[in-house]
């Protein structure tokens, strides 16, 4: 049996076969080298998973960390009625209580439920037949969500008792000013503030389970409800942050805030070398420590193509060094929902979203069964709901190029 070969190794060829294919194809356009570059490009494709984790682990970490903390305060805090001893009581009422009809349920199971929920939660937050989530499995969605959606693990989040979060932000700043020894001193201007509120609105998924598979005892559904859950809120959230509109219950999208600064990429309908270069120069010093590039495959594989003025490509493989691939020396990630490259767009996005962006979770996500709606057809309804919201909290801290000439 052939000895497996160094997947560095693989990384390595297949950049240099990339390399090569597209300078030879520079030179002369030919069908068959396109299709080479092609085929190398997918080659480094398989290695983008990697690279992902390894521009993320640290972020998605720390965020993990930082919620699943916050959650847990919210659980212990003095007044709450529900220790943590009480918690796998919890978890085994609510798979017992998910299983059944509402006139079917032991009221005991549904107490318990209910006595973590009040001491969590608003009552308003729990109605129409949703029951909270026990603890575990809550964490665990948390924990799945910033690993399928990029900005959560780059942005900063907070989990929140209440319904929004207000934040001052600075709008303008004094101005110091030299002065003699005994001259008049004058005011030199105040900073200004104002007041950012985000939101946490409701989100919900629709996940529907065979009634055959739910009287199966062996059957885990509480798995089934927080994968096909993660799935649904990583989608709608994912593609919130790059475009929502902050209206209508959507959260703010960092292409539709109008107060972040964008640079041209110098073609009408193209990726530039050069616009890449005076986008990552043009954010503020400050911020480039923290920053990263965000785009989706398409760009990436165009921006693999480009070289700098002295022949060298832009993109450059990291993972021999234990270290992610970069462009100009800046990692990067892939956002799925970025758009692809034309006129107009702004599919690049570069910057410090930890500092520039801000994702709110408030405590607690619920599900509601349905037994009726989907009877006819032997599947049952469940109903996963959680408040969350995301707004651009610094603008000047991220910046977009724009496919434009100028």
């Amino acid at each position: 049996m052939p000895a497996e070969k160094d997947p560095v190794d693989v990384l390595m060829h297949a950049f240099n076969e990339f390399k090569n294919a597209n300078d030879e194809n520079l030179k002369k356009r030919d069908a068959l080298l396109e299709a080479k570059i092609e085929n190398t490009s997918k080659a480094l494709d398989r290695f983008e998973d990697v690279n992902q984790k390894l521009v993320l682990a640290e972020q998605q970490a720390k965020a993990t960390q930082e919620q699943l903390e916050r959650i847990e305060e919210l659980i212990n805090r003095p007044s709450a009625s529900v220790t943590k001893q009480d918690f796998a009581a919890v978890t085994k009422a609510f798979d017992r209580v998910m299983r059944r009809s509402p006139q079917d349920r032991d009221r005991n199971d549904v107490e318990t439920i209910n006595k973590y929920a009040n001491s969590i939660v608003k009552a308003d937050d729990v109605s129409a037949g949703y029951l909270l989530a026990p603890p575990e499995m809550e964490a665990a969605i948390i924990k799945n969500l910033i690993e399928t959606t990029p900005m959560r693990a780059l942005a900063t989040v907070r989990v929140i008792g209440g319904d929004s979060l207000k934040q001052p932000r600075k709008t303008a700043s004094g101005s110091a000013s030299r002065i003699g020894e005994i001259a008049t001193r004058t005011n030199t201007g105040d900073p200004t503030y104002g007041m950012i509120e985000i939101k946490a609105s409701e989100m919900y998924a629709r996940i529907a389970v065979s009634q055959q598979m739910l009287e199966d005892s062996g059957y885990d559904l509480l798995a089934e409800l927080r994968e096909d859950s993660v799935e649904q809120f990583s989608v709608k959230e994912g593609i919130e942050h790059i475009s929502g509109t902050n209206a209508s219950n959507q959260g703010e999208g960092v292409l539709t805030n109008g107060s972040i600064s964008y640079t041209a990429s110098g073609e009408a309908a193209a990726i530039a070398a050069d616009g890449l270069m005076d986008l990552i120069h043009a954010l503020k010093t400050g911020y480039s420590a923290g920053a990263v590039l965000g785009f989706n495959r398409s760009t990436l594989g165009a921006i693999r193509k480009l070289k700098d003025g002295m022949g060298g490509y832009l993109w450059t493989p990291g993972i021999a060094n234990a270290a992610p691939n970069t462009i100009l020396g800046v990692p990067y990630v892939e956002m799925a929902d970025m758009p692809d490259i034309a006129a107009g767009t702004y599919p690049v996005i570069y910057g410090d979203f930890r500092r520039g962006y801000k994702i709110v979770d408030r405590i607690g996500i619920s599900f509601q069964t349905d037994f009726t709606t989907e009877a006819d057809n032997g599947l049952v309804i469940f109903r996963a709901r959680k408040r969350s919201g995301s707004a651009v909290v610094l603008p000047e801290a991220i910046r977009k190029l724009k496919i434009a000439v100028s």
